[in-house]
C-alpha cells in the first residue's frame, strides 16, 4: 500500500526508485553464488543486531576447534540448533563469527520464501544468505565456501516448545550427504536458551502443519515479553561449537549405508555436546529429544 501510494502521489521520485528495486530484486542474487550481496558492517553496526546481541546477551563459544581452523583454510558445515521459534540468534551469530572466525567464508542456508518477501529479501542477502536448494548449496560448497544450516528448519520451528530441548533431525540427511560430497567436516553447533525467548501455542497446528509440508512455510504461534510476538524475553543465549567431526575424504556418490552411518556419527556428537556443555549454562535439569 506504502509503495502504491508513494508511485501516485510522487511518481517522479519514488517509480525511478522502484524500478531500480525490481531490478535489484529480480538479480537472482539468492541462488547464484558468484553475485554476492553480503554487507559485512550491516551485520556487525545495525543497530537492531548490536541491542540483540546485548539484551539476551548472545555469547559466543569456540574453544573446542578454534586453534584448528587457524592453522589451516578448510571448508566446515555448520549445523545449528535448534531452530526455536524465530531464530533471532542467526544474523547477530554471522556478525559474531565474522568477528571472531574472519578467514571463514561462510554462506547460510535459508528458506526460499524469505527470498519472495522485500526487505527480508535484502536482510538475508546481507548477512550472508543464500536459497537453501541443494543445488545453490554444492555451488556454494564448489567455490571453495564453508556453509552453515539449521538442519530442523520449519518442520522444527513449528514444534518448538517453551522451555524443551528437542531437535528434528532423524529424518533429515541432506547435510550430511553434502559433507560426505565435499569432504567437509560437519561442526555440531548448539544454541542454549534458544527455546526460552518464546512461549508457544499449538494452536491451529494441523493447518499449519500443512503449509509447512506442502509450501515449506511456517507460522509460528507465539509471544515474549509483554505478550507481543516480537519481543523475545530476556533470556542469555549461550552458542557452543563442538568439535568437527571429520568423516573423511570427498566421496561424490556416498552410499545409503554411508550416509546413515555419518549421520549416526553427528547425532552422536550433537547429543555429547548437549550433555557436556548444558550444565555450565543452567540447563543440567533437562534432556536433549532428539526426534
Amino acid at each position: 500500500m506504502l509503495t502504491l501510494w508513494s508511485l501516485v502521489n510522487y511518481p517522479i521520485i519514488s517509480f525511478p526508485a522502484f524500478l531500480l528495486y525490481c531490478r535489484s530484486y529480480c538479480d537472482g542474487s539468492p541462488t547464484n553464488v558468484s553475485k554476492d550481496r553480503t554487507w559485512p558492517s550491516f551485520c556487525t553496526k545495525f543497530p537492531v543486531f548490536s541491542f540483540l546481541r546485548e539484551y539476551f546477551p548472545q555469547r559466543l563459544h569456540l574453544r573446542p576447534f578454534i586453534g584448528g581452523m587457524k592453522k589451516e583454510k578448510r571448508q566446515y558445515i555448520f549445523a545449528v540448533h535448534p531452530h526455536g521459534s524465530m531464530a533471532d540468534y542467526r544474523p547477530v551469530l554471522d556478525a559474531q563469527l565474522q568477528e571472531q572466525l574472519p578467514d571463514i567464508e561462510i554462506r547460510w542456508l535459508a528458506a526460499s520464501v524469505l527470498f519472495l518477501l522485500p526487505i527480508v529479501r535484502e536482510i538475508c542477502l546481507w548477512t550472508r544468505c543464500i536459497d537453501a536448494r541443494r543445488s545453490v548449496a554444492e555451488k556454494a560448497l564448489q567455490k571453495g565456501l564453508s556453509i552453515g544450516v539449521v538442519p530442523g528448519g520449519e518442520q522444527e520451528q513449528l514444534d518448538t516448545t517453551f522451555g524443551e530441548e528437542s531437535v528434528f533431525l532423524k529424518k533429515r540427511f541432506g547435510f550430511v550427504k553434502l559433507a560426505l560430497q565435499f569432504g567437509a567436516p560437519l561442526v555440531p553447533v548448539y544454541v542454549f536458551g534458544c527455546t526460552d525467548l518464546y512461549k508457544t501455542s499449538k494452536a491451529g497446528y494441523p493447518f499449519r502443519k500443512l503449509l509447512v509440508r506442502c509450501l515449506g512455510v511456517c507460522l509460528p504461534f507465539c509471544y515474549g515479553k509483554y505478550g507481543m510476538p516480537l519481543s523475545p524475553f530476556k533470556q542469555p543465549l549461550d552458542i557452543v561449537f563442538g568439535k568437527p567431526v571429520e568423516l573423511g575424504p570427498a566421496c561424490p556418490n556416498p552410499s545409503k549405508d554411508q550416509i546413515a552411518n555419518a549421520h549416526e556419527k553427528y547425532t552422536e556428537a550433537l547429543q555429547k555436546l548437549f550433555d557436556e556443555e548444558k550444565r555450565k549454562f543452567g540447563f543440567g535439569s533437562r534432556s536433549l529429544q532428539i526426534v
